[in-house]
């Protein structure tokens, strides 16, 4: 009997970007099969707020717009599951403080002036979100798309079906090394292993010791993040609505110094909210180690609900526990390893996966393809100090 011949690309990791990686490759020709070990989008990548938003960063910024127009090609595609509005519902950050919700205009009118941020007085907010709690000043941002939390992985991962990739769910797989410095393929959880022209490992916070056994290159780490999924019904925020933080602009860096000086004792939560599809998605949190998720979804609904005072008594749909892939700097990692021939990587988005995940996975793509790494930006480069 002939055997199937060996796949030009094998993906370990069934998140946003291994996903959108298998559709395009497979778009353009290639052999591809996808191991995911547990469940499409176990991760991050279908355990997130569930909105598409910019990230405040000019380099991730540009990867959100290219993603934006990705998604709205996958919602195009009759069989995908997946919708996105014509227009963002808008962003709402929240501050009872009016003079520094002023303040936050200017700076992020500076920053990201593409956001065209604006103020809003208690009045205009009461009126725009009745259901929140009366005092509160905002600065409006033109950004948020609410989705299903998960339903843009799984659009990709059926996209991708349709075009020719193979999706193996329940088989989890590693790099398979040669000679300690090239990459033949994949070895599975039952010892078999996949020969592969090349490997792209797109494990989110599991990929440095997938692309570096020795534990030499650790430029990822978990971030744990617990959310609640709440029915709110007409209360339901029409914006996405956020707790105001001074540095917004600074958030993609400022995100692992949080989760370091976080206390396990009195984790610390920010109030996030978004709605799609009659569910609401309370977050956020990001925790240094994995933490009692019940206990977390307690006290987060319950500092929620000083902003949105329904979330007290709102039924809860569910609590999901996820392992962000946080960069050290905020910036995902994308492109081959230096140190062997055949690997390349695309992890470390932290909170940004489903905002800019399928436009890196294009980058990576095009390496895969073509043998360069030309289209890489420099400040997202695998090779680059992680530092």
């Amino acid at each position: 009997m002939a055997h199937a011949p060996s796949p030009d690309v094998a993906i370990i990791g069934g998140g946003i970007i291994g996903c959108s990686a298998a559709a395009m490759l497979a778009e353009r020709g290639a052999r591809v099969v996808l191991f995911e070990g547990s469940a499409i989008g176990a991760g991050a990548s279908g355990r997130n707020l569930g909105v598409l938003q910019h990230p405040f960063d000019p380099v991730l910024g540009t990867l959100f717009h290219d993603s934006l127009d990705r998604y709205r090609r996958l919602a195009a595609e009759a069989d995908s599951g997946f919708q996105l509005a014509d227009r963002p519902a808008g962003l709402l950050l929240l501050n009872p403080d009016a003079d520094a919700s002023r303040a936050q205009v200017r700076r992020l009118a500076e920053a990201v002036p593409e956001l065209a941020p604006s103020f809003m007085d208690p009045d205009a907010v009461a009126a725009a979100e009745p259901a929140l709690t009366p005092g509160f000043a905002a600065c409006r941002l033109e950004t948020g798309y609410p989705v299903p939390p998960g339903s843009a992985t799984a659009g990709w991962a059926r996209l991708a079906e349709r075009l020719g990739a193979q999706v193996r769910v329940g088989t989890s797989a590693e790099p398979s090394w040669a000679d300690g410095q090239r990459v033949v393929g994949v070895r599975q959880s039952d010892g078999e292993v996949v020969a592969a022209g090349t490997v792209l490992v797109a494990a989110g916070p599991s990929a440095p010791p997938l692309a570096d056994p020795g534990g030499t290159w650790q430029p990822i780490t978990r971030t744990w993040g617990v959310t609640v999924q709440v029915r709110l019904g007409d209360l339901a925020p029409r914006h996405v609505v956020e707790q105001d933080e001074v540095d917004a602009v600074n958030r993609p860096a400022r995100a692992a110094e949080r989760a370091a000086a976080t206390s396990e004792a009195e984790p610390e939560t920010l109030f996030s909210i978004a709605s799609a599809s009659g569910v609401s998605t309370l977050g956020s949190t990001f925790l240094p180690a994995e933490p009692d998720p019940d206990r977390v979804a307690e006290l987060l609904v319950r500092r929620s609900a000083t902003y949105l005072p329904a979330l007290a008594t709102a039924p809860i749909v569910e609590v999901r526990l996820c392992a962000r892939p946080q960069s050290v700097d905020g910036r995902p990692f994308v492109g081959r390893v230096p140190w062997a021939e055949g690997l390349y990587v695309c992890a470390g988005h932290g909170p940004w996966g489903i905002s800019t995940g399928p436009a890196s996975a294009a980058l990576i793509v095009d390496a895969l393809l073509t043998g360069t790494e030309a289209r890489i930006p420099l400040p997202l480069r695998a090779d680059r100090a992680p530092g």
